[in-house]
């Protein structure tokens, strides 16, 4: 199996956008045991290779590519960044708790906290997070970094998920 992932792997470097979505294809058909070899490909110096691997991942929509889908909410290309955001919001309620703790972590990332909105008003949208606490305003209208940590925390601490 790991031989089949790090061919199709290899593929998603190639030029030909059929043969890499063939390759992301057959790798969403695998499955899991991609996203471990997806770790290092996140940081991928080829855009095309960063995209193919955050499309594959937003396709799968499993819980445990959360890791991956967090750092790249602050990866530089925007359509990356939507991918990863997608995908956050395709895994649904698990992916809450990751991003506040990112957030709360690195609050002067203009682009996580773009992307912590975005994942959040998906998932509003989707009926999967109440915001009782009005943590998308506060995003909107860049609150302090002090008001948005005590509500991450307090949203955090309550179990919200």
């Amino acid at each position: 199996m790991e031989s089949k992932i790090k061919e199709l792997i290899t593929k998603l470097y190639d030029d030909n956008g059929i043969v890499r979505l063939k390759a992301r294809l057959e790798l969403i058909e695998i499955g899991k045991p991609v996203i471990d070899f997806f770790i290092g490909l996140q940081y991928a110096k080829e855009h095309q290779v960063r995209w193919e691997v955050l499309k594959t991942l937003s396709q799968l929509a499993v819980p445990e590519s959360i890791p991956i889908l967090v750092n790249a909410l602050e990866n530089e290309d925007l359509d990356v960044r939507w991918l990863a955001a997608h995908g956050l919001i395709q895994i649904g309620k698990d992916s809450i708790k990751p991003v506040l703790e990112a957030l709360e972590g690195n609050q002067d990332s203009k682009y996580l906290r773009e992307g912590v909105h975005h994942v959040l008003v998906g998932l509003k949208n989707k009926h999967s997070f109440d915001d009782e606490y009005g943590m998308i305003k506060m995003l909107e209208q860049y609150s302090s970094q002090s008001k948005l940590s005590i509500t991450a925390k307090l949203i955090l601490s309550n179990g919200k998920k």
